[in-house]
């Protein structure tokens, strides 16, 4: 379990006599929920409600991690969808967790704020009346920081943080700042009540070798992955490489052959983004999967693609 240690205090009234409202988690989160440590220290699951706000797991896997790495379920459960509708063959079947209410919300779009925080407000306004803690988890900043920038997304902060507080909930957020500019894990820092840094963030390296996504092929291997959002066969990924590839390619150009994009990743791509620390390979099974969160993924791309565009503009 990766250790967490409050590091510094944000802005809005917090002391030490109170529990704070708004806590920022700072970290990579990993794939393994070390994300959940901070919330569980000192805290019996039994005895809390729990909202949870996704982007990226369907309810059911959000259950199944919770059951993994805390164990007992909290008392009353409550999942906030953010960016896609609930897909009812997929969220609402919950036969492995028979008995478990899980009331379901959908906010379609990342960027309306209003219905955001009426959907928060309205699970922690039910649930106000029950003898347990109330938790507000957000998986991610990232997707409200890229649908509405910084300053509206400090407004939520800070409109939550008043309306949970008469609530008597605790809302908690996660950071990853290798995905942003400093200055905006800055501004985020400054405007909880409480900052909790995790120390495997801080001895991990927040960047990659010059070059290393230099090479397309080698960013289109991070896109299927990044969209698969699960280990994929080598001969699959590199099939999806060919595809894309392929999409690209004006006529007249021979078509890439998946065998031999396969034999490429094997020898020359996948070696070296395992040695920059973004995936992981298991040879025997001949399998390939992310090694970092998405939203750092995210990052690493964007960054590759703007050096990409920065050296064209050279060119001229």
């Amino acid at each position: 379990m990766v250790e967490y240690a409050v590091q510094s205090a944000g802005g809005t009234g917090a002391d030490e006599d109170s529990a704070p409202t708004t806590v920022l988690l700072c970290g990579s989160g990993g794939p393994t929920g070390e994300m959940w440590g901070p919330l569980w220290a000192q805290r019996d699951p039994r005895e809390t409600n729990v909202l949870a706000i996704t982007d990226r797991r369907n309810p059911v896997e959000w259950l199944d991690d919770w059951e993994e790495h805390v164990g007992d379920l909290p008392r009353k459960t409550g999942v906030i969808r953010v960016g896609r509708p609930l897909d009812s063959s997929v969220d609402l079947d919950r036969s492995k967790h028979e008995g478990i209410s899980l009331p379901l919300t959908s906010v379609e779009r990342p960027g309306d704020l209003g219905e955001l925080y009426t959907a928060i407000t309205l699970y922690a306004s039910e649930w106000l009346h029950t003898d347990e803690k109330t938790i507000i988890w957000l998986e991610s900043l990232t997707p409200l920081l890229e649908h509405v920038g910084i300053q509206r997304t400090l407004d939520l902060v800070e409109r939550l943080g008043d309306r949970l507080e008469t609530l008597g909930a605790t809302a908690y957020f996660r950071l990853d700042p290798a995905a942003h500019e400093d200055y905006t894990a800055e501004l985020l820092r400054s405007s909880f009540d409480v900052v909790v840094e995790s120390e495997e963030f801080e001895t991990r390296p927040s960047a990659i070798p010059d070059g290393t996504l230099s090479e397309p092929r080698r960013r289109t291997v991070l896109r299927a992955l990044r969209t698969a959002n699960a280990p994929l066969p080598i001969e699959e990924g590199a099939a999806r490489v060919a595809a894309r590839e392929n999409d690209r390619h004006p006529e007249g150009v021979e078509p890439v052959d998946a065998r031999l994009v396969a034999i490429d990743l094997q020898h020359a791509h996948l070696p070296k983004l395992a040695e920059a620390g973004l995936v992981e390979v298991d040879t025997e099974r001949r399998l390939v999967s992310l090694n970092v969160p998405v939203e750092r993924v995210d990052a690493y791309l964007d960054r590759a693609e703007a050096d990409d565009d920065d050296r064209d503009v050279g060119d001229v």
